[in-house]
């Protein structure tokens, strides 16, 4: 008998995109599937979708509003599955996705082995995918090997490209809901920090509905920057804890904070002094290591970085 998967989407006034969601979920080729749909006290008619869907394997399961993450634990405490499969209630996946990997980690007979495959961005008036965002990777053991080849390449994965065991999901413990903005990459860091080995299905594919992502503003504040400072440290102690005494990887790590620095608003200076405290304490990577576009990766690779990102905020101003 297949093991049960657990898919588990959060959903938060996504009426206009949950079926389509859930459509995708319900025509998977591996049928053993249980879909917990949590809804987060959404206003409009998401919960009528969810109802009104024609699968018994489809649930409800009704929260206060209190975030994604709030909402991605109330679905992990109901799940039964053997595998947890994280789905947010705008994104897709191949049909083939779940039972690819299903398969990939029944072969490696590894309870603690994690998967992950490639992913397309789309945007809602072109449902087709628009952008390759990682069609390329290979495995990883240790499993946070990954982490740092993540760091280096300047490559993010959406939280539906993995599939992991609800023992590797539940070990990990809750999803930090004092978070607002990369509530996943902690997550996940903590999964990696946990798994054996990350195992790579090259034709498990998903895709992500791309909304418009500029830099943070002040107007939206130091709450959102303060909130990917606060995962970026966390990520950051997990990977310093695994290196060790390790000062030429280290270097590596400072992506994490280069990266919000590359997206804050230049006159947000006490965020930016905040940014340079950290990154001067880990060092600076080598030009190779991915931050940012193409016109600024140039800068960098002829200015380096301080002078590269003073470029920019001249730039901006």
């Amino acid at each position: 008998m297949n093991p049960l998967v657990s898919v588990i989407i959060p959903a938060y006034n996504v009426s206009t995109t949950l079926r389509e969601t859930l459509n995708c979920v319900c025509q998977q080729t591996y049928s053993e599937i249980e879909v917990i749909v949590v809804d987060d006290g959404s206003i409009d008619s998401t919960v009528d979708v969810v109802l009104n869907y024609p699968d018994a394997r489809v649930s409800l399961i009704r929260i206060s509003h209190r975030g994604a993450c709030a909402a991605r634990n109330a679905g992990l405490a109901k799940a039964s599955g053997v595998y947890v499969q994280f789905l947010d209630a705008n994104d897709l996946m191949d049909c083939h996705k779940i039972e690819l990997q299903v398969r990939e980690l029944q072969r490696s007979e590894d309870s603690y082995a994690i998967s992950y495959g490639p992913w397309w961005s789309f945007l809602n008036d072109a449902p087709l995918p628009r952008g390759a965002s990682l069609t390329s990777g290979r495995n990883h053991s240790p499993s946070m090997e990954w982490l740092f080849t993540s760091m280096e390449k300047g490559f993010y994965l959406p939280p539906h490209c993995w599939l992991l065991s609800r023992e590797v999901a539940c070990a990990a413990g809750g999803w930090d809901e004092r978070l607002l903005q990369n509530q996943d990459g902690e997550y996940f860091s903590r999964v990696l920090e946990i798994a054996s080995q990350v195992l790579w299905v090259p034709d498990a594919q998903s895709y992500y509905r791309k909304e418009h992502m500029g830099r943070i503003n002040l107007q939206q504040g130091n709450q959102c920057t303060r909130s990917l400072i606060l995962a970026a440290d966390l990520i950051r102690d997990r990977m310093l804890h695994y290196l060790g005494y390790n000062p030429a990887r280290r270097r590596i790590i400072s992506a994490l904070y280069l990266r919000i620095l590359y997206r804050i608003d230049s006159t947000d200076l006490e965020m930016i002094d905040q940014l340079w405290l950290r990154i001067h304490g880990l060092g600076l990577p080598d030009g190779r290591t991915r931050v940012g576009g193409m016109r600024f990766d140039l800068l960098k690779r002829h200015m380096g970085w301080e002078l590269a990102f003073k470029m920019k905020q001249l730039v901006q101003n």
